[in-house]
């Protein structure tokens, strides 16, 4: 298992970086074009919302799955213990009530697409996979914390 996790992990951190990098070319080169005057790229928008889409939701996998997201500890490290691991024990049923939504409707939406782009022609379903595919992986790792919470101790943050 610790295997796979370290697989996860890491092409949770290299999808990300290869997105912010590819668009950081794509953008640069686009400047450049523009201020010599030089073509145009039709295709470009579409590329740009595909690699922002990825960058952003695989991003948000690798944060969660490292914990390192966005949170507020202060109410946990005022309550008592037991009222503290309370309170992270509702706090991941509830991120696991939302994941599972996300996943699901990020699923539907991603089957349900049948629209290309106009310009490349490709399936903007390809976008839309990556919401139920991160919500997945991140779904797991809730689940994987909630575990966690269920069989240690309960102690102060």
């Amino acid at each position: 298992m610790r295997r796979l996790d370290y697989f996860v992990a890491m092409a949770l951190r290299v999808i990300p970086i290869a997105c912010l990098v590819a668009l950081f070319l794509l953008i640069f080169v686009n400047v450049i074009a523009r201020t010599f005057q030089l073509a145009g790229f039709a295709w470009f928008d579409e590329v740009i919302t595909g690699l922002f889409a990825w960058m952003v939701f695989v991003g948000s996998a690798a944060l969660w799955r490292e914990n390192d997201h966005f949170q507020v500890h202060w109410l946990q490290t005022v309550l008592p213990v037991r009222s503290s691991h309370l309170l992270r024990l509702l706090i991941v049923a509830l991120g696991l009530c939302f994941l599972f939504a996300m996943t699901w409707f990020g699923a539907s939406l991603t089957l349900k697409a049948k629209a290309m782009t106009p310009i490349l022609s490709m399936p903007t379903s390809l976008f839309y996979a990556a919401i139920p595919i991160s919500g997945a992986v991140m779904f797991i790792y809730s689940l994987v914390d909630l575990f966690r919470l269920f069989t240690q101790k309960e102690t102060k943050l």
